[in-house]
């Protein structure tokens, strides 16, 4: 563990900008490098498939163009954020609300541990001891915000801690991204709103790259191969000759919403390629 305060050359400069910066800050890995195109991702605890869907293709892709990926390592959304940020071996920082004896969620500790070892960092302000509290976690929220360029909202319903961050962001000073949901969908109140109140609305990972001035600054075309055991069977079941999505379920023997899931990033990471109608080929 290392410990930095703010008079520190290491301190990271975007946090250091914001009105109420943590005086210290504890770290497992390294911040070095970290640094360079930050985006927070965060959402609902309890997110919804669509959420995860999307969430796995935007953490993917801008992870892929160079985005370091930070999060609070929570249940859900954060939680999916920092996995599909390891898998395509893109950099993440996880933001915890409580001391590093007393980690939160326990069930995210081997996630911790992947990403520190995978050349990111696990970060707090709060001395080993500090459980989490009501109070710890929304402070922390500030940290998540003051480390980013933007903060992109996944699947926040109404009373939401995404919310929290998304309102410290503006307050910073940093562009807010908000994915849009059904309008009769509780996980997607807060989305919304955010939309209507003036975040940019994204619909794919580009909008995010646009929005933050990188389009010309991230162009490198990643190419991956397939970065789960699943992906690995659907692409040994896909060839150059059209499949369509039936015999695709029957062949991988996956739920028709995992299948999709799945088809749906592994087109985006230039695996198979959608003709229509249901049917995929392999690229």
């Amino acid at each position: 563990m290392q410990k930095i305060t703010i008079k520190d050359k290491n301190y990271p400069q975007l946090l250091k900008q914001i009105y109420d910066p943590p005086k210290q800050l504890y770290i497992l890995g390294k911040l070095e490098k970290l640094e360079k195109y930050p985006l927070a991702v965060v959402g609902t605890r309890k997110v919804s498939s669509y959420g995860r869907q999307v969430t796995e293709q935007f953490v993917r892709t801008l992870g892929q163009k160079g985005l370091t990926i930070i999060s609070g390592l929570a249940i859900g959304v954060d939680g999916l954020a920092h996995q599909a940020a390891l898998e395509v071996k893109a950099k993440t920082i996880a933001v915890l609300g409580s001391g590093f004896d007393n980690m939160y969620p326990t069930a995210h500790k081997k996630l911790a541990q992947d990403i520190v070892e995978s050349g990111g960092a696990v970060i707090t302000e709060y001395p080993p001891e500090m459980p989490p509290s009501k109070i710890t976690f929304p402070a922390r929220n500030r940290i998540i915000s003051g480390l980013s360029l933007g903060v992109l909202v996944i699947d926040a319903p109404e009373r939401s801690g995404a919310l929290i961050t998304a309102r410290t962001a503006l307050e910073q000073g940093r562009d807010v991204f908000a994915v849009p949901g059904q309008i009769n969908d509780r996980n997607f109140i807060g989305t919304n709103e955010l939309i209507k109140k003036g975040a940019a609305m994204v619909t794919k990972p580009e909008d995010v790259l646009e929005e933050l001035g990188l389009s010309d600054v991230l162009t490198t075309d990643y190419r991956v191969g397939p970065c789960s055991e699943e992906e690995e069977i659907l692409l040994g079941c896909l060839s150059k000759k059209a499949v369509h999505i039936d015999q695709l379920v029957k062949q991988a023997k996956l739920e028709i919403a995992k299948l999709i899931s799945l088809l749906t990033t592994m087109e985006i990471n230039g695996m198979v390629k959608n003709l229509g109608d249901g049917y995929y080929i392999r690229k």
